[in-house]
């Protein structure tokens, strides 16, 4: 019954939302939205919470509580309401100041939704040119720079010369920030904003952005902290969420991030990036349908997203879908040829479609952006091998495993090559670490089970493939060498029966074929 409660107040309060304004989610409730609420059942502690956080944007008669009272709305939910955050008259929406669009651009919402959001609200400042160049070296785009220059202008009635020295202070570090951000230079970029920040710690947005530029540097405690005070300062920040998402997601704490990620979408539906980072957070716990749906989502909103055209194709590929990723990666990089992961995806579709040298240039172009990057030096690895340049191979696949000693695929290849190259011992030694991280993988116990064998360990050799198979029943590699040693062994039926699975897996290798019809021959004399 509690998830059911917990389901229901998500669905209302997405519901309720989607009828703001794009990029607007973050407005007070409107009478008619107070009323809804209660109408679906949450005029209760849940919907007082809502209401806490977003306010409303109007002052509560009393007859209206009492109306509400009468449709079932708690004591709690009435005293959230008249104890609520209501706008200043005339000041629903308030303008956007010169530091929260920095903030926002920091935060990696599109240039294109700050846009929109310029054009609802308006801006409190006259913007000028050294503005507006700061903006364009933060991010904005030409579309952004345009909409600033004829936006509505509502500057405060009355202004604080200390208040407004200190402002200018302040989006000035912002900007630098946000400019080092854009860079990548997320050292410089924590600096300034750890600076804005101590200029004006009540401020959320500067504590989401200095989040960001910690998590980036892998910081991710700091960046914890930084997140938790922007959402202590702003309860209703789906940016504050995001960042917490983010942070939490480095850390491993998948369930935490997909909370977070759907906080934030409670917040902004409209959120692309949120769906993006929701869906690889469902990848990783093994959802792969609902991690593609967030990324179509995504995509349906932005699709010009090449985050989310990576990790669409990412899923396909796992999928087995290979012309669906190579079209996601594609569409990727037709947007930013520099995406490295993209390059990678699309070297192991094209590998997989037989398309070799295709697959080593893709390789080759993500490690020209991202020496370090071991999953292109294991994928390039397995396409030298391809093209039968096992020398080659097997040095991709120690740098791959000099980047990142827990690479369980490459010591899996690497142990495949150094098997080819008839060096039992190595191949063992790569066999037996591979399984150390991760004794779940079949194929390495079909090599550790050949190579046994070589080495005159039958009953070893024996107990790798039967466990193999434990892993992978489809397996016909398992089968094959498991009937090769048993024949070997001298126990003929139970070797036919393994060469008969073998065959029936994969019908169309003549070797498996072959040697069942040779021994079923045999066995009828």
């Amino acid at each position: 019954m509690r998830f059911r409660k917990t389901l229901t107040f998500l669905v209302v309060a997405i519901r309720l939302v989607l009828a703001l304004p794009a990029w607007a989610q973050q407005e007070p409730f409107t009478r008619d939205q107070v009323q809804g609420i209660v109408r679906d059942g949450l005029g209760d502690e849940s919907g007082a919470k809502l209401i806490e956080q977003l306010g409303i944007d109007f002052a509560p008669a009393e007859d209206f509580l009492q109306s509400l009272k009468a449709a079932g709305a708690s004591e709690a939910f009435l005293k959230a309401l008249r104890a609520a955050r209501q706008p200043e008259p005339g000041s629903a929406k308030k303008p956007l100041n010169q530091v929260q669009i920095f903030a926002l651009l920091a935060g990696q919402v599109p240039s294109h939704h700050v846009a929109m959001l310029v054009k609802e609200r308006g801006v409190d400042f006259e913007p000028q040119q050294d503005y507006l160049d700061e903006v364009r070296l933060g991010g904005g785009d030409q579309e952004l720079i345009t909409v600033l220059k004829s936006a509505k202008v509502m500057k405060p009635a009355t202004v604080d010369p200390t208040a407004e020295a200190q402002q200018a202070e302040v989006r000035q570090l912002a900007a630098r920030g946000a400019e080092h951000f854009q860079r990548k230079q997320y050292a410089d970029a924590e600096v300034e904003y750890r600076a804005a920040v101590h200029l004006d710690p009540q401020d959320p947005d500067l504590h989401v952005a200095l989040s960001r530029a910690l998590n980036r540097q892998r910081k991710t405690d700091e960046a914890l902290v930084e997140a938790r005070e922007a959402l202590r300062l702003n309860p209703g920040s789906d940016q504050g969420h995001y960042s917490l998402g983010n942070a939490l997601r480095e850390k491993g704490d998948w369930d935490g991030a997909i909370a977070e990620y759907r906080q934030a979408l409670r917040l902004n539906p409209e959120s692309d990036l949120a769906h993006t980072n929701l869906g690889f957070a469902r990848e990783n716990k093994g959802d792969w349908d609902g991690a593609m749906a967030e990324y179509r989502e995504a995509l349906r909103l932005n699709p010009n997203s090449a985050a989310a055209h990576t990790d669409l194709g990412a899923t396909l590929q796992h999928k087995g879908d290979w012309d669906g990723a190579i079209a996601e990666y594609r569409q990727a990089l037709g947007l930013n040829p520099n995406i490295a992961d993209a390059h990678v995806g699309l070297g192991i579709a094209l590998g997989q479609k037989g398309d070799v040298d295709a697959a080593i240039a893709e390789e080759r172009e993500a490690l020209r952006l991202n020496p370090d990057n071991d999953l292109a030096h294991t994928n390039l690895g397995i396409a030298r091998e391809n093209k039968g340049d096992w020398d080659g191979a097997i040095a991709e696949y120690r740098e791959a495993l000099r980047l990142n000693p827990n690479r369980v695929v490459a010591h899996t290849d690497l142990g495949d090559t150094l098997e080819h190259k008839g060096d039992w011992d190595g191949a063992i030694v790569e066999y037996r670490e591979a399984l150390r991280l991760n004794p779940n993988i079949a194929e390495a116990h079909v090599g550790l089970g050949i190579a046994f064998g070589q080495k005159g360990g039958v009953d070893a050799a024996i107990g790798e493939e039967r466990e193999a198979l434990r892993l992978n029943p489809q397996s016909a590699t398992a089968h094959f060498i498991l009937g090769f040693i048993l024949e070997k062994k001298g126990d003929l039926r139970g070797a036919l029966e393994e060469y008969r699975a073998a065959n029936m897996l994969d019908p169309n290798n003549i070797s498996y074929k072959q040697d069942y019809e040779r021994l079923l021959q045999q066995r009828k004399k």
